[in-house]
C-alpha cells in the first residue's frame, strides 16, 4: 500500500516594499491620532480621575485628597445645581420647540412658490444668523436689549410701553436667552427641513391634489410622515446643543439675576473658574455626560426604528 505525502511549505515572507505599503496608511494617520490622544483623550482621563479628589486649584498647599464619590453625592444635594438643571431643561424644551415650529414654517415658505424668483434671496437672508458664532450673536442681543440705549426698549417706548429691565427680572432674562438662541439656530433647523421637503416626490402632491386633498390634509398625511427622519435628526442635534448652552448665559446675563439663568455648563464653569473646585467641576461634567449619553441613546433608538420603516 502506497502512502502519499504532502509537503507543507512555509509561507513566503512578504517583500519589504509590500510590508511598508501595508503600514503606510497608519503612518499618515499617526500624527492625527497622537494629537487626539494628547488634546482629547488624556484630559478626559485626567478629569475623570480628578472627579474623585478634593482639588482646590487656587490653594495647592491643601494638597489633593481622595474623597471617593463625595463630589458626585454633593451634586444631588446642591440647590443651585438643581435649579440650573431645571432651567436648562426648560430652556431646551422652549428653544427646541420654537426652533422646530419656526424652522418648519420657513422651510415650507421657501419650498413653496409664494416667493417666486426671490426664494434664493430670502434663503440667503434667513441663513445669515448661522454664519455668526454664539458669542458674537449674544453680544449683539445684549446691545439690542440694553435697558437705556437698546433699540428694543426704544421701539417699545414708541408704543407707549415703559423700558423693560430685561436682565433684572428672572422671567425677562429667560425670555431674552430663549429669543437669542432661537434667532441663532432656527436657520439650521430650516435648512435640514428644507432638504427633507425637497426630497419629497412632486408626484405624491399632484396625486393628492387630483384626489381632492386639501392643503392641511397634504401636510398632515404626506409631508409630516415623510419628514419624520429629518425632524428626528434636528431634535437630536438641537437637544444636545441646547443642553450644553453656555455662551448666551455667559454673555447676556452672567447666569443672573441670582441663579435664574444659570445653565448646567455655566454652573460648572463657575465652580471651576470662580471657586476653583476642580474636583467638583469634573464630577458635574461627567454626571452631565451621562445624561447626554442617555438622551443620545434614546434618540438613536428612535432614529434606528424610523430607518427600519
Amino acid at each position: 500500500m502506497q502512502t502519499s505525502t504532502v509537503t507543507v511549505h512555509p509561507p513566503l515572507a512578504l517583500p519589504r516594499k509590500r510590508r511598508m505599503r501595508n503600514y503606510t496608511p497608519y503612518l499618515f494617520i499617526a500624527p492625527a491620532l497622537l494629537i487626539l490622544l494628547v488634546v482629547v483623550i488624556l484630559p478626559i482621563v485626567y478629569s475623570f480621575g480628578i472627579s474623585f479628589f478634593r482639588y482646590q486649584l487656587n490653594a495647592p498647599q491643601l494638597g489633593v485628597k481622595f474623597i471617593g464619590l463625595d463630589n458626585y453625592a454633593a451634586i444631588a444635594s446642591d440647590q443651585q445645581m438643581i435649579q440650573s438643571a431645571t432651567w436648562t431643561v426648560q430652556f431646551t424644551l422652549w428653544a427646541v420647540s420654537l426652533e422646530l415650529l419656526l424652522g418648519m414654517g420657513l422651510a415650507l415658505l421657501l419650498h413653496s412658490r409664494v416667493l417666486g424668483h426671490f426664494r434664493n434671496l430670502f434663503r440667503g437672508v434667513f441663513l445669515v444668523p448661522i454664519m455668526l458664532s454664539g458669542v458674537v450673536a449674544a453680544w449683539m442681543w445684549r446691545l439690542l436689549f440694553d435697558t437705556t440705549y437698546g433699540p428694543v426698549n426704544h421701539l417699545l417706548s414708541l408704543l407707549g410701553i415703559s423700558p423693560i429691565p430685561w436682565g433684572a427680572d428672572a422671567l425677562t432674562a429667560r425670555v431674552m436667552l430663549i429669543i437669542a438662541d432661537v434667532w441663532l439656530t432656527t436657520p439650521f433647523v430650516m435648512l435640514i427641513l428644507l432638504a427633507g421637503l425637497q426630497n419629497i416626490p412632486d408626484e405624491l402632491m399632484e396625486a393628492a391634489s387630483i384626489d381632492g386633498a386639501t392643503t392641511r390634509q397634504k401636510f398632515t398625511r404626506i409631508t409630516l410622515p415623510l419628514l419624520k427622519f429629518p425632524i428626528l435628526i434636528v431634535l437630536v442635534i438641537r437637544t444636545m446643543d441646547a443642553l450644553r448652552a453656555f455662551d448666551q448665559a455667559f454673555v447676556l446675563t452672567s447666569g443672573g439675576p441670582g441663579n435664574a439663568t444659570s445653565t448646567i455648563m455655566f454652573y460648572n464653569y463657575r465652580y471651576a473658574f470662580y471657586y476653583f473646585q476642580m474636583g467638583r467641576a469634573a464630577a458635574v461634567a461627567f454626571a452631565f455626560l451621562l445624561l447626554i449619553l442617555a438622551i443620545t441613546f434614546l434618540y438613536t433608538r428612535l432614529l434606528r426604528r424610523e430607518a427600519e420603516y
